[in-house]
């Protein structure tokens, strides 16, 4: 049961909205889902995001701009709409069910980052960019943002950038018994492809003990290769998430099973290049 003395805000600015948050107990408000996982009655008031004018995805000067107010269904819209966004838009269309696609905001999933999020490992594989407003407003790429601790703090995220890369060609895959239900991992590869030759890889999975890992090794050995069976083979020995054991699988049952979804997620790939 939510604070019986919950108190709603609707804030018109930024400012306005940051100066809020700071307040004990206040959280911001914008698809609502983050309620099912905190003590409601730890929240004593809700900031209300939705005249703060950050639901939209805008592209230009060779990078996409996404508020953080637009929810899963609003990229995947855009992406069915424009053939842009490909990758985020999969693993998007994914998660959770068509009522909480409309719900889910981006800029709260990234602030929440569930260990079952679809949405961390494409967009840190496109290299994504977040702008932050607390004291000061700044922009930092997503990997800086997680390894600086950042995310335990209070602020708002205003935006995310991603960059319209030539030349690339990337995919997402999701390990879960059924479509509904969360996944213990996600698979982000994005490669960036010059006559049949990998000249740029970026390789991300979640999930994983301590909820995230760049896969460095992967991308160095795919780096200056021809992306064919050989080095796809040969890639997979590079490739080595580490898991926690839960009640369901060991940790060894999930790594085995995290390689074959990168070799198939990589002869996907493949196939695609002409």
């Amino acid at each position: 049961m939510l604070h019986q003395n919950l108190e709603w805000f609707f804030p018109h600015k930024v400012e306005e909205a940051v100066k809020l948050i700071e307040q004990q107990g206040v959280i911001l408000h914008g698809g609502g889902t983050r309620i099912l996982k905190t003590s409601p009655k730890s929240i004593k008031g809700l900031v209300d995001v939705g005249r703060l004018n950050l639901n939209y995805i805008h592209h230009a000067d060779n990078h996409f701009s996404i508020g953080s107010a637009s929810t899963y269904a609003d990229i995947i819209r855009y992406s069915l709409k424009t053939n842009k966004l490909l990758i985020l838009a999969k693993a998007l269309s994914e998660a959770a069910s068509t009522p909480l696609r409309n719900r889910i905001t981006i800029g709260g999933s990234l602030k929440d980052f569930p260990i079952w999020s679809s949405l961390y490992a494409p967009l840190l594989a496109l290299n994504a960019q977040i702008e932050i407003a607390e004291k000061h407003e700044k922009i930092l790429s997503l990997e800086e943002y997680l390894d600086s601790g950042m995310i335990k703090t209070k602020h708002l995220i205003k935006r995310i950038i991603v960059d319209d890369i030539p030349n690339i060609i990337g995919g997402v895959k999701r390990f879960s018994l059924i479509r509904f239900e969360y996944p213990l991992f996600t698979i982000a590869v994005v490669l960036q492809v010059k006559q049949k030759t990998v000249s740029e890889a970026r390789i991300f999975i979640t999930g994983v003990k301590g909820r995230h890992k760049r896969c460095k090794r992967a991308e160095h050995f795919l780096i200056d290769k021809e992306l064919n069976d050989e080095t796809i083979q040969q890639a997979e020995k590079h490739f080595a998430p580490k898991f926690v054991s839960d009640y369901k699988y060991s940790a060894e049952y999930k790594e085995h099973t995290a390689k074959v979804f990168f070799t198939d997620l990589l002869h996907e790939l493949k196939g695609t290049l002409k």
